[in-house]
């Protein structure tokens, strides 16, 4: 497998082995996060062979409050700096484990892991599932902080984490919390690991896993972006969009199309889907996550999109393409488009090979 030619500016080597960083100026370290969903985005085997083994090498083994670890945990920035003083934000991912579950399953369907490849990595499927499943109760996928913390180095442990769509009085939540993004990614690596161990109960745990969220997280009257211990957080969410691309299309009878087109309207700018209506935006201590456009989300919410029948909306993604350049991590929308974040940026890159020509997850059913 070679490494794509996007992808060569990308590449650095740690203790001793290659494996690529997020992005730069400001992400030059290795994200387990960021490099399997450019790998899935992109379809391509060497990203997400070469990051399966870099995570699977730093696998949490123990409970680290200090860092986030976990048995099982897949990590979320290595080496992890201090963000809040004395935390590491070196495991600090809920979704981290669901996606090396996906990308392993992805992987060996792009043909890149033979049947060895998948036994050789049993013992960390099964941990990673440990890990799945120990926060996994009436099929909800719940994120709380080792015992000793009461919270991690980063507000927020999905991607969007910066601080909560809410407002000043309120940057992370009360743990413990469900996001439903984290859920349905979780809920899709619970699946992949089925597959990849032909485990009938582990596709029922995953079915009802879907189930589940779908019920709690997108119904008629709304969408709910997470749940803690001070209730419901209910918005418009590119989330709600971006969850489409991990629950497979057997749910499409289960989910409110028409409501979730309708709540997509206060998302759409002339950049394609923010993160979070303007509204809500201003009100953020921090917008890197509030009303601008993500050029990786882009190519998930296109694919989920059309998974759908929602043509407009992937459509609407498409205008984020003039702007990625050399792969420009998101873009400000008001009051004009401008760049923001890293100039250069992994996934970004990903998504320009998603939404060109080339092969890549756009002309696949692979989630």
């Amino acid at each position: 497998m070679r490494v794509h030619e996007l992808f060569k500016d990308y590449t650095k080597t740690i203790d001793g082995e290659m494996c690529y960083f997020a992005g730069l100026p400001g992400y030059p370290r290795n994200f387990s996060r960021d490099t399997l969903i450019a790998g899935i985005i992109a379809a391509d085997r060497h990203l997400l062979d070469n990051q399966l083994t870099m995570s699977s090498r730093h696998q949490g083994t123990k409970y680290d409050p200090l860092t986030g670890e976990e048995p099982g945990k897949i990590h979320h920035e290595w080496e992890g700096v201090i963000v809040r003083d004395p935390y590491y934000t070196t495991y600090n991912a809920c979704d981290t484990t669901g996606l090396y579950l996906t990308g392993l399953e992805i992987l060996e369907q792009l043909g890149g892991a033979s049947s060895e490849t998948v036994e050789s990595r049993r013992k960390n499927i099964e941990s990673a599932l440990d890990y799945i499943q120990d926060h996994t109760r009436n099929g909800i996928f719940w994120e709380y902080p080792p015992e000793g913390s009461t919270n991690y180095s980063l507000r927020v442990t999905n991607w969007k984490d910066s601080v909560l769509p809410i407002g000043p009085e309120k940057v992370e939540p009360r743990y413990p919390a469900s996001y439903a993004i984290a859920h349905f990614q979780n809920a899709r690596g619970v699946l992949a690991a089925g597959n990849l161990l032909d485990s009938n109960e582990l596709r029922q745990s995953a079915h009802d896993m879907f189930v589940k969220g779908i019920g709690k997280f997108i119904v008629d009257r709304t969408f709910i972006v997470m749940e803690d211990n001070d209730g419901n957080l209910e918005q418009s969410s590119s989330d709600e969009l971006h969850s489409l691309a991990y629950i497979p299309k057997t749910y499409r009878d289960q989910l409110p199309l028409d409501a979730i087109r309708q709540r997509a309207d206060s998302l759409i700018t002339d950049a394609g889907i923010a993160c979070t209506p303007a509204d809500i935006s201003a009100k953020l201590t921090d917008t890197y996550h509030g009303n601008v456009v993500w050029m990786f989300e882009q190519a998930l919410i296109h694919y989920g999109a059309s998974k759908f029948g929602m043509n407009d909306v992937a459509d609407i993604t498409k205008r984020c393409i003039p702007h990625i350049g050399s792969g420009q991590e998101l873009v400000d929308v008001l009051p004009t488009i401008q760049p923001r974040g890293n100039g250069r940026q992994l996934w970004s890159v990903a998504a320009k090979i998603y939404f060109s020509d080339e092969p890549s997850l756009r002309q696949t059913d692979l989630l």
